[in-house]
């Protein structure tokens, strides 16, 4: 017979577990791997906070419960298992795209296997580093810069005709 007031704390072990009072940090922060595998999940973790509300919600939950989508929907509750997976489906698929283009920009601002040499501006530069170096279409590039593709395309133009390229290997 199990006599509670021998429970050391029995409130809490009669309320049970209460997932609120958990903070969210701890959820990111709850395991120790390899160097590589930190420099992947520092890598997840910057990129985090550039999803939506929804998306970082999954993702938390998908930490916490382990890909378990029958616990997952029990939690969000209302939600079937089998959306709680196409949810998580595309919030993987968005994390995967918003990491792929962050370390791009990021390899384009390292090295640079293009020099170009002429008078041109510093966003002309870029855009021309965009279009050789990562292959972006002038759709991407705009949806990069945050500019009119037209306007994109106009600079590329004004920038070609301005400078000489000379690869470097």
């Amino acid at each position: 017979m199990l006599r509670l007031d021998e429970i050391e704390n029995y409130q809490d072990f009669i309320a049970g577990y209460d997932p609120t009072l958990e903070e969210e940090t701890a959820i990111l922060d709850q395991h120790e791997p390899g160097d590589e595998k930190k420099k992947q999940w520092e890598r997840v973790k910057a990129v985090i906070p550039n999803l939506n509300q929804d998306q970082q919600l999954f993702i938390r939950l998908c930490i916490k419960y382990a890909f378990d989508y029958g616990r997952m929907a029990w939690h969000i509750g209302g939600i079937s298992d089998y959306q709680v997976a196409r949810k998580v489906e595309e919030t993987l698929k968005c994390l995967k795209a918003l990491i792929t283009d962050t370390e791009k920009l990021n390899r384009i601002k390292k090295t640079s296997r293009f020099s170009f040499e002429g008078d041109i501006s510093s966003e002309q530069a870029s855009i021309l580093q965009m279009r050789y170096e990562l292959q972006y279409s002038f759709s991407e590039i705009s949806a990069a810069l945050n500019l009119n593709q037209g306007y994109i395309q106009q600079a590329f133009v004004a920038a070609s005709l301005k400078i000489r390229k000379t690869k470097i290997r």
